[in-house]
Parts: structure tokens; sequence; C-alpha cells
């Protein structure tokens, strides 16, 4: 009863009241930080989506700007539309129109996102005029064109230079001189047309429907999260996209919904800084809310100077943060209970930490009545246990003393019959005097069978031929061995790869009595490694024929549509060009001579194109075998070069594998451009030989020459001239190089490839 009363007075109440003040204290100001570090982490996620988002809006838009600009060139260089300014006839001029028209209408059957497609003539009479609405398309009757000439587009066109566009700012179409309704955003490419002086004739006009770039925001605006909207504004801050329709377009509707007059302080910042993000309060809204903004700057081919939108994104900081009614309703239950579970702990703890004495006294009590075998109970590793654990070992030395004689007999015996490696003991001539059941199985004996005369063969010197390592001269110089790789002889003959770790036995005046270690059975983890390695090997071979099928694909291709549409293109070309001979004049023989250099510019194209094919994959290599590919390669290189190159060797496959030919044919390609390169060669010798399982490559020039130390000491910096490539090559392939080379003697390079001994299909 004392006890209870003075509790708070011991040490245990000391130690409760202590572990309570900390962990209260701990858990305020840790909960307090991770309040704030989760405001951190919301704020940093809110501003890495938003610029995220807003360059994946801005290429977007940029991408729909690519493709207008592409279709607005594409038609202004029609044949047809071409034809039609510079028709001599009525009858030609309507059958220009009618193919100009069907054009402009498949290109917005296509595409769907033109609103209009227009060719005005220079007066500003419209011409042609393609109309899509609701899905459907059609050509506007003649009766039904207009005169355009007072829109700003077409008197912006009809002044530039060939080559020129003029790109509209985003506004509302406008027919006969009113607003269209319902209302349609619209933005205008326009680009002069000329005929074959270079005299504007026209202009060609594209009205893009601005939905299409509203879809990329109404898109993003699907995905984003509740108090997340995203808006484009033009130069001067009206929305030209908002969730609300009523606010979009003010400039033309006179309206004053401008994004500057509701955030005046924002004007500054968005014109001075092409993008970027601040975090203010809204003078809408009043919150603190999150501005990601990012210009999108309008294509223009007209000195004009820079036109921009505006993509915006903000972020109501309601989203963000928690506000402090919710923190207090999440923090204070939370504390609270943490604080209870705390204060819980402290006690047990405190408690435990009495226990230790008070199953000293127990302990103290049984051997004071004269019970040896009684033990104090250990409950922690501090310094009370270990007075416990002191208790423990002086109360049964003797009777702890005995009990481990027993067990380490036990022990013993267990381990080393039940280990799966061989456990082994024996004299100084290896004989062997103890070895475990994993032994008997290595060495291939029974069970039952004596060990007189048996000897362990991979500690004795080494044979003559050299067959068993010469290990036990190291365990008597050392005392032991670790880790050694060995061989052991078995009773049928069979090798088997080990692993020993041996150690010499000594008697109590130090005379060697003989040597007790384990061997390890690595023979199958070897030919598991050696199948890894090949594995390796054809699996690197495979890709390497990956490569190369790649690279006959592209040859495929270049050869069989960049080639034949060149030499289609040159064909006519020549046809044209003898057109023009029967034709007298100056302006004939003028362009007579311009198709003539163009036909030997297409003829250079179609000679790179052909020799681009070869580099890729050449298909004498295939056909012909490695030394026809060699001679036809060196043909065109010398060519180039001017160095004389001879080959020697046989025709045919030799008996190598598709990847071998490949590994040869391209380090003879690589040695080739060393020598002509870096050795600055006027003359390579190279010879392919057949001997035996082994193919030779000997390549040889008469060029400055090198010391070979230097792939080694200085590898990174010599990557450059090839032949640490090429040597990795050939290890790929299990064959070996060789480098002769001496500064002012030229270079001798063999490479020496293995045959395979069956043949493989990759």
């Amino acid at each position: 009863m004392r006890y209870h009363v003075s509790m708070f007075t011991s040490l245990r109440g000391k130690l409760i009241v202590i572990f309570i003040a900390l962990t209260v204290s701990v858990v305020i100001v840790s909960s307090g930080f991770a309040r704030y570090k989760q405001r951190q982490f919301a704020l940093d996620r809110a501003m890495e989506r938003a610029e995220r988002d807003l360059q994946v809006l801005e290429t977007g838009i940029h991408a729909v700007f690519d493709w207008m600009t592409r279709d607005l060139f594409m038609l202004r260089d029609l044949d047809s539309l071409h034809d039609l300014i510079n028709a001599d006839n009525a009858e030609q001029r309507k059958q220009a129109a009618r193919e100009t028209r069907h054009a402009f209408l498949a290109l917005a059957t296509y595409h769907k996102i033109f609103q209009q497609i227009r060719y005005l003539d220079k007066t500003g009479r419209e011409v042609i005029r393609i109309n899509a609405r609701g899905g459907r398309i059609w050509a506007t009757p003649e009766q039904e064109l207009q005169n355009k000439a007072r829109r700003y587009y077409f008197q912006q066109a009809i002044t530039l230079k060939p080559g020129q566009f003029y790109v509209s700012p985003m506004d509302l179409n406008v027919e006969n001189g009113k607003i269209e309704h319902p209302l349609t955003p619209v933005i205008r490419y326009a680009a002069p047309v000329t005929d074959q002086r270079g005299t504007t004739r026209g202009v060609l006009v594209l009205n893009v429907s601005g939905t299409t770039f509203f879809d990329l925001l109404k898109d993003q605006q699907a995905k984003a999260g509740k108090g997340t909207n995203y808006y484009l504004l033009n130069q001067d801050g009206y929305y030209l996209f908002h969730q609300n329709p009523d606010k979009t377009f003010g400039f033309m509707l006179d309206r004053q919904d401008n994004f500057f007059t509701e955030e005046p302080d924002l004007r500054a910042v968005f014109d001075s800084h092409p993008q970027g993000i601040t975090i203010r309060t809204s003078q809408s809204t009043y919150h603190k809310t999150l501005y990601a903004f990012r210009h999108v700057n309008l294509p223009s081919a007209t000195p004009n100077g820079s036109r921009y939108w505006i993509l915006l994104t903000t972020v109501d900081n309601a989203e963000l943060l928690m506000g402090m009614n919710e923190y207090i309703q999440a923090f204070v239950p939370f504390t609270i209970l943490l604080i209870l579970l705390c204060v819980a702990a402290a006690v047990f703890v405190a408690w435990n930490c009495s226990r230790p004495v008070v199953s000293l006294a127990s302990a103290a009590r049984k051997i004071h009545r004269g019970d040896l075998s009684a033990r104090a109970r250990v409950y922690t590793a501090d310094d009370m246990g270990r007075f416990g654990h002191l208790f423990n070992e002086m109360a049964g030395k003797l009777e702890q003393t005995i009990t481990r004689l027993r067990h380490s007999e036990s022990k013993y015996r267990q381990i080393f019959e039940n280990s799966r490696d061989c456990i082994f003991v024996t004299d100084t001539s290896c004989r062997i005097i103890d070895i475990n059941a994993a032994g008997r199985r290595l060495l291939g004996i029974d069970p039952d069978q004596d060990l007189d005369q048996l000897s362990l063969n991979c500690c004795q010197q080494a044979t003559e031929d050299g067959h068993h390592p010469a290990i036990r001269d190291e365990i008597v110089k050392a005392g032991y061995v670790k880790d050694y790789e060995t061989w052991l002889t078995r009773a049928d003959g069979t090798t088997r790869h080990c692993i020993l770790t041996a150690t010499s036995r000594y008697d109590e005046q130090g005379r060697l009595l003989g040597y007790e270690g384990i061997l390890r059975d690595i023979t199958e983890e070897k030919k598991r490694l050696q199948a890894e390695r090949e594995f390796q090997k054809r699996l690197q071979e495979e890709v390497i024929l990956a490569e190369e099928r790649q690279r006959r694909h592209l040859g495929q291709v270049l050869h069989e549509e960049m080639a034949q549409n060149l030499a289609l293109v040159n064909l006519k070309l020549q046809e044209a060009q003898t057109s023009l001979v029967h034709r007298n004049g100056t302006d004939a023989r003028s362009v007579c001579d311009s198709l003539g250099g163009i036909r030997t510019l297409v003829q250079r194209m179609i000679h790179q194109i052909r020799t681009m094919i070869f580099d890729l994959y050449p298909t004498i290599l295939d056909s012909q075998g490695l030394v026809p590919a060699m001679n036809w390669y060196s043909e065109n290189f010398s060519r180039q070069t001017g160095i004389e190159i001879s080959i020697y060797g046989e025709s045919g496959s030799l008996g190598l594998s598709d990847s071998q030919k490949i590994y040869l044919f391209r380090s003879f390609k690589e040695l080739l451009h060393n020598a002509w390169k870096h050795a600055h060669a006027k003359e390579v010798v190279a010879t392919v030989k057949k001997t035996g399982h082994h193919i030779r490559l000997t390549v040889d020039d008469a060029g400055q020459g090198f010391d070979p130390q230097e792939l080694e000491s200085r590898g990174d910096e010599l990557k450059g001239i090839g032949l640490v490539s090429i040597r990795q090559w050939v290890q790929t392939i299990n064959g070996s190089m060789t480098i002769e080379s001496e500064p002012g003697k030229g270079t001798r390079i063999a490479i020496d490839i293995p045959l395979d001994q069956e043949e493989r299909s990759p």
C-alpha cells in the first residue's frame, strides 16, 4: 500500500512524467511541421501542374498554326489555281476554276477546321468560296459571291510580297457588315497569289474556326479539378475563351469584360514576361489565387511586329490549403488521441523498467532456498539487463559449462553431417581422416566405404600435366587458403570444379597434424555462367542482325521510293528539256539550261542515295559474299579519297554466319576510314583467308602508324579512331584482334574469327 502512495515520487513515476512531457511536445511540433510541409507540397504540385498544362496547350495551339500555314502555301501553289490566273480564254478559266474549287472542297472535307476557303481577285471580288457549317460543306454559287475589297485582311494581304502571309487577330465572323449569329470566332490566314512574272493577281484566304483552339482548352478544363480554370486572352486582355460565354469577345460586342480591368496589378507582369507564375490576392474574389500564364506568339511572315495571345490558368487557394477551422478540427482530436496513446506507452515503459528488479529479487530468494537452477528473468539490454545476465552467469556457471560441452559436441556433429558442402579433415599427406556425407557424394564414394588410403587429390602437389593446382604449399606457408578455385577428380574419373577454403591443424606443441576445410562444388554454377555467356553472345548477335534488318529495310525504302521517284523526275525533266530544245527564243534556251542543271543535280542525288543505300546495308554482302562486298566498297572509297586499295580473298560465304559477315564488313569499313583519316595512308592492302575453322581479315596500310600501347593508356581519347569499337565487336563473337604498328612505319591489323561448328539461322 505504501508503494502505491509513493509511486509518482519513485523512479517509475519520474519516468512516466518525463516521457509524457517529451511525447506531447514532439506530437505538437511534428503536427505543426507536417501541416506546413503539406501546404508547401500542395503549392509546389499546383505550380508544377499549371506550368505543364500551359505547355501542353501551347504545343497544341502551335501545332494548329503549323497545320494552317502548310495548307495555305499548299493551296497557293496549286497548279489549277495558277492555271486560273494565267488562263488565256474563258473556257480555260472555267476549267481551272472547276479544278481549283474541287481541290478547295477536298481540303475542307478532309481537315474540317476551316469555316471558309476563298480566293479573291486583285479587286477584292470573290472568285471561289467554300463554306463549312454544321458538318455541311458546299461551294457558294457565283451569283452570291461578294466583294471583300474593304475587309482588312484583303487590304493587308494584297500589299504583301510573294512568300509573305498575313494572320489576322481572332474575331467574330462578319457577313454583309454585321456580326454573324450565332457568334462564330475565326482567325484568318491570307497570302498573295502571283503569276509567273511575280505580279500579284489575287489573295487566298483561309477562315479557321476559333473552336479548333477552344476545344483544346475545353478538354484541359474537363480534366482539371475543382477551382482550376483556363482562359485565352488577346494581347489587350480581352477574353477569347472563358467558361462564361457572355464574357468573350467584349472588344467587338461593346462589353467591358477585360482581365486587366478585373486584375489591373497583373498587366505589368503579363506584359514584361513571356511566361511566369505568381500568387496574389485576387481583386475579384479576394482569395489567394495562383496565376500561371504563357505568351503564345502568333505566326507571321510580315514585318508588322510580333503579336501574341495569353494562355492563363488560375487555381483558387481554397483548393490548395485547408482552412483554419478545418485544420483545428482535424488536428485537435488526432493530437488528443496521440497524447493518450503516449501516456499509456509511458506507463507501460515505466512498468517494464521496474520488472528486472522484481525478477532479480525473486531469483535471489529461490537460490537462497537451495534451488541453483533458478534464474533471473532479463527483460532489457540496459544496465539492469547486464546486471541480470551477470547474476545468472554467476549462479549457473558450472551447470552451463557441462551443458555447453554436451551441446557443442552435438551441434558440431549436426553441422558436420547436415552441411550441403564437403567438410573434410586430412593428415599431412592429404589422406582423408573424416569427411561428411556431402563430401562422400562429391567424391563419388559409397556412404559405408572405408576411408583408408583415400586422399583428397585437390590438396596435393600439381601433377605433371598441371591438372591439379599446387595449393598445399600455400596452406603450409600462410596457414590457410580462402576461396581457392581448384579441380577434384572423382572415383569414376570425372572432374568437378570446386572452391576450397582450408586451414592447417596443429597440436599443442605447434606440430602440423594435417588440414581441415570446406569444398563447395561449383561445376553446375560454372556451366550456368557459360550458358549465360553463350546466351549473351547470341543476344548481341541478334541485336546486330536486327539493326542490319532495319538498315536493309531503310535501304529498300530509299531504293524503291526515293531513288525511283528521283529517276522519274529526271526522266520528266529530260522530256521537258527535249521539248524546249525545238523551240526558239532566249527564254527557251535559258529554261533548257536550267533544266539541264536540275537534271545534273537530280543525277547527283540519285548517286548519293544509292551510295547511302549501300552504306545502310550492302545487298552484295548477302548475294555474293564478304570479299565482293569489300571490293565494291573499296572501289567507291578509292574514287572518293584517291587511296589505292587492293583486296585479296575468295568469293562466297566462306562458312561465315550472317552476323560474322556483318561484323567483318563493318570492321573493314572502319579500318579504311582510319587509314584515310588518321594514318593518311596512300595505299591499303586487305586479305581475307580461311584457315581450318578460322577466318582471318588482315588490313595493311603504309600510313603514319602509332603506338598500340596508347589504346590502353589513352583509351578515352582514342575512341574516335574506332579500334576500341572493333575490338569490342570482335570479342562479342569470340574472336581476337592483333595490332602491329610503329610511328612512321605503317599499321597491320589482323582479325581472327572462329567459324561456328554448325550453321545457325538468326
